[in-house]
Order: structure tokens, then C-alpha cells, then sequence
């Protein structure tokens, strides 16, 4: 008898982007959360939250152990004696150029969190933080400052793209050299093995996977829905509520939506590269209605400050209660953070670099995005600190109030109008771009992830429910539930990065990353 093939029901549900049972019981997990926080927004929040401190009390030592392992792990990497072997066949030429390749790695793995956080972040640390009292600095004063910018440049350096590059090499290697799809899984077959890759184990991966796509790129909506509500503020006198801002994430998500369509050539590429030069635009500006001077100098300043302590700062540890829940709510974030964009930027750093070397990738995704967000946190988040310690209260009274207005106050205390409001209106631009680039990617990521076609319907979809997910923590908690979502996917996530690491490495010293 003939097989009778998929029901009518299985084609519909596959062609919007749910192609088994995998993607089917990942859309439920979403889907239950969503439910759950609109008929019960405080007892979502209060389990979210109550479940976010349990794993950080137990398990934010393993948070520090990731990003420090991977971090050692791309610097033994770099050295491999046959790191000039190429992501692909030998003759296989890079899809993309320099300038584009570098526009879309940063796009995709920063996003606009560099606006939301630049200058609040600086600012917050410079208040306080544990290793103020360590090194016996009063807050608020010019060495905190120091301080300030040292944790804030550790939080988006070399760790957290550590965790990028250890991910995509392992799926670029197993997908160009083994002939592997490509898949978050893929880069787990030397622990996995190639016989249970395509079932069960391999597609719990990519569960988990898909879930750290949703879970970080809706933390990063989130925020930065309530940047763009404070810019918007700024330029129109829009009211700051959750009201705008859940309108602020379907706008984004819709126009993301249609970015990803577009394809990635034409799409992507062409909106990351705008991204970068308006991006220069912005610094620029700063740098021209700033201090100039004292910020150059505090670019170098800071770039030899992070080199020589980026280890011990990155290794540091809280011991007493203030201090967990200081780490909890910045380092541990920024790292489960990190780890719930590693599936969907490694998948596409990985798509996007083919045909490179695994040297001058790694030493390419690792050094000059670092090196970018060193100049942009030195100018950017320098000339927040330097507004505030000439006087005091000048942008933290907005920032304790609201995080989202720190990017506005700054601007508007550099320049009056009308020139404020025409960079307010930029870092707006910028928001709306850097977010669209954002979720573009990741519904071109989460179509891998599933083995489906980038059909538009299936981008539909996934963006729907990435807007859904965002407002249902905006709502259940705002950027405390943000936080929460990114911790708690994060540690199951850690434990995969360490145990693909671990593959990467085994297989790198038997020589087999060189494919068949």
C-alpha cells in the first residue's frame, strides 16, 4: 500500500513554520507562557522572578565558569597550528566582504542594547558596585568613573563573544567540512554522536536552542521598546507606558518581519550596513559636542584598563548576599544574556562567513567588535560620566528613575534644540534598525533551527510569537522579568556551550577539524 503521505493538517501547520513534533511542542512552551501571563500577569511574575533567584543562588558560579572556559578556549583556538583551515571547500570564496560581514556580525550580535545601556549602565556602576569597596574608591567620584566603564566594557567584550565564537565555529565546522545541516545541533555531534544527532538528544538541542532565540531576542526588544518609548517621548511627548511600548514591539516586529522576507541579501545586509555608518554618525556627534579631547583620551585610557583586567574582572565572584544580588542583576544577566543570543548569532555569524579561515574568523568576531564597543562605551557612556561628575544629578536622576532615559538626558544635556532633537530622532532611527536587523536574523535562524523552508508565512509566524513573548514580559514584570527570561534559558544553555566546547576541543587535538 502507498504511504499515504502528510495530512492536510501537518502541510498547514508546516508551511507557517511547524514542521514536526519539535517545533510543534516549542510553539506550545511559548504559547503556555503567553497564556499564563495574560490571565495571571503577578503570580507569572512572581514564579518568574522566584525561579530567576533560585538559579542564581545555586548556579551563578557556572555562569562565570562558561564565559571564563570559552573565552580560554577561542585563544587556544587562535593558536591551532591549522586554524587557516577554511569554513568550506579550500576553493570556497567568502559570500560577503569585509564591510558587510563586519556591519551584519555587529548588528546581529549587539543590537540596539549598546544604546539602551551605554549610558545608563556607566552611570549605575559609577553609583556603586562591589568592586568600588574592594579597591577602596568612593563612588561617584573620577576613579569610579574608571571602574564604571572597566565592568561595563567586560559585560559586552571579549566574554560575551567568546560564547559567539566557540558556537558558530563548531556549527560552521560540522556543517561546511562534515556536510552536517545547518544546525545549532550540528556542533554538538562529537559529544553527541552522529547516530543520535537527528533524533531525540539533537532535537532537544535545537529546543533549546529556538527557546534562547526567542528568550534573548525578546529581552532585547523589550528594552529596547522602552529606549525608543523614551525617545519618542523626547521628540513627541508621548506618555512612558506599557501601552506604547507593546505598540512599539509590534510595529518593530512587523517591520522585521517584512525585512526577513526581503532575504538576506537585500534585507540584512543593506539595514546593517546603514546601522553602522549612522552609528558613526551618532559617535561622531558626541565626540563633536563633548569633550573631545578628554574622550579620545579616554578611549585609550580604557582600551589598556579593560586589556590588563578583563581576566580578573571577568573572574570575580560574590560572596556575601549585596554582593549575589549586585552580580545577579548585572554580570549573571549579562551572561545568560549572551547565551540566549549564542544559538541565533552563531547560527548566523555561521551563515554569513563561510569561506573564511577559522583564525581570521576568530580572531575577526572576537577582536574588532571588542574593539568597537570599547570606543563606543569610552564616548558614549565617557561623556554620560562626565556630564554627571561635573554635575551631579545630571543624568542619574533620569537613570534611577527610568534606565530608558538615560540615552535621551545625555543628548539633550550635550546640545540644545534643534540639534538634540535631531540626534534624539537619530538614536530613534537607530533603535527601530538595530531592532528590525535583530529579529530579521532571528527568523531567518529559527527557519534552520527547524529544518523548514524561509518561507514568508514561517517568518510570520516566528515574529508573531517573538512580539508575543516580548509583551508578555514587559507585562509580567518589565525589565526585571527581561532579565529573568535570559537567566533561566541561560543555564541550560551554558551547560550545552561548555559540553560543545569541550567536543570542539577533543576534536581539535585529534586533528579532525579539518573535515573528511
Amino acid at each position: 500500500m502507498a504511504n499515504p503521505g502528510p495530512s492536510l493538517g501537518a502541510k498547514a501547520l508546516a508551511g507557517i513554520g511547524l514542521p514536526n513534533t519539535f517545533s510543534v511542542l516549542s510553539a506550545l512552551l511559548l504559547g503556555s507562557f503567553v497564556i499564563g501571563a495574560a490571565w495571571s500577569i503577578e503570580t507569572t511574575g512572581t514564579a518568574l522572578i522566584g525561579a530567576k533567584d533560585q538559579v542564581v543562588h545555586f548556579f551563578d558560579w557556572l555562569f562565570v565558569l562558561s564565559a571564563n572556559a570559552c573565552l580560554l578556549l577561542v585563544i587556544a583556538l587562535g593558536l591551532y597550528p591549522k586554524a587557516n583551515v577554511k569554513l568550506g571547500d579550500p576553493a570556497t570564496k567568502p559570500e560577503f566582504g569585509y564591510v558587510a560581514w563586519f556591519a551584519m556580525l555587529f548588528s546581529a550580535g549587539l543590537a540596539s542594547g549598546l544604546l539602551y545601556w551605554a549610558t545608563a549602565e556607566p552611570i549605575l556602576h559609577h553609583q556603586g558596585n562591589p568592586m568600588l569597596g574592594d579597591a577602596g574608591i568612593a563612588p561617584g567620584s573620577k576613579a569610579a568613573a574608571t571602574v564604571a566603564l572597566r565592568i561595563t566594557v567586560m559585560h559586552w567584550g571579549l566574554h560575551g563573544w567568546a560564547f559567539y565564537v566557540v558556537a558558530a565555529l563548531g556549527i560552521g565546522v560540522y556543517s561546511y567540512r562534515y556536510g552536517r545541516p545547518l544546525t545549532f545541533r550540528s556542533a554538538l555531534i562529537p559529544v553527541v554522536g552522529p547516530r543520535w544527532i537527528d533524533r531525540w538528544p539533537g532535537r532537544a538541542i535545537d529546543l533549546m536552542a529556538l527557546l534562547g532565540t526567542v528568550c534573548g531576542v525578546a529581552t532585547s526588544i523589550g528594552l529596547s521598546a522602552a529606549g525608543m518609548n523614551a525617545t519618542l517621548q523626547s521628540l513627541f511627548g508621548i506618555e512612558i507606558n506599557l501601552s506604547y511600548q507593546t505598540a512599539i514591539v509590534f510595529g518593530v516586529c512587523a517591520l522585521g518581519v517584512a525585512s526577513a522576507v526581503s532575504g538576506i541579501s537585500r534585507g540584512i545586509r543593506r539595514l546593517s550596513e546603514l546601522n553602522v555608518w549612522l552609528s558613526g554618525v551618532l559617535l561622531l556627534a558626541f565626540l563633536a559636542l563633548g569633550p573631545a579631547a578628554e574622550l579620545v583620551q579616554l578611549v585609550f585610557t580604557t582600551l589598556v584598563d579593560y586589556t590588563v583586567s578583563f581576566l580578573p574582572t571577568g573572574l570575580w565572584l560574590s560572596e556575601t548576599p549585596e554582593e549575589q544580588a549586585w552580580q545577579a542583576d548585572w554580570t549573571v544577566f549579562y551572561w545568560g544574556w549572551w547565551l540566549a543570543w549564542t544559538p541565533f548569532v552563531s547560527l548566523f555569524i555561521a551563515r554569513i562567513s563561510k569561506g573564511r579561515t577559522v583564525r581570521e574568523f576568530t580572531l575577526a568576531v572576537m577582536l574588532v567588535p571588542t574593539l568597537v564597543i570599547v570606543l563606543w562605551m569610552a564616548i558614549v557612556g565617557g561623556t554620560a560620566l562626565a556630564q554627571e561628575i561635573a554635575n551631579p544629578g545630571a543624568v542619574s536622576t533620569a537613570v534611577n528613575r527610568d534606565y530608558a532615559l538615560g540615552i535621551t538626558t545625555v543628548i539633550e544635556n550635550l546640545a540644545p534644540p534643534p540639534v538634540s532633537t535631531a540626534l534624539v530622532a537619530l538614536a530613534a532611527f537607530l533603535l527601530f534598525t538595530w531592532l528590525i536587523t535583530s529579529l530579521d536574523s532571528a527568523t531567518l535562524v529559527i527557519c534552520h533551527l527547524l529544518d523548514v523552508a524561509e518561507s514568508p508565512a514561517a517568518k510570520t509566524f516566528w515574529g508573531a510569537a517573538l512580539a508575543a513573548v516580548t509583551v508578555a514580559l514587559i507585562w509580567v514584570g518589565g525589565v526585571p522579568a527581561l532579565q529573568a527570561a535570559s537567566i533561566l534559558i541561560g543555564l541550560p544553555l551554558a551547560l550545552i556551550v561548555i559540553a560543545l566546547g569541550a567536543g570542539l576541543l577533543k576534536d581539535a587535538a585529534m586533528g579532525r577539524l579539518e573535515g573528511r
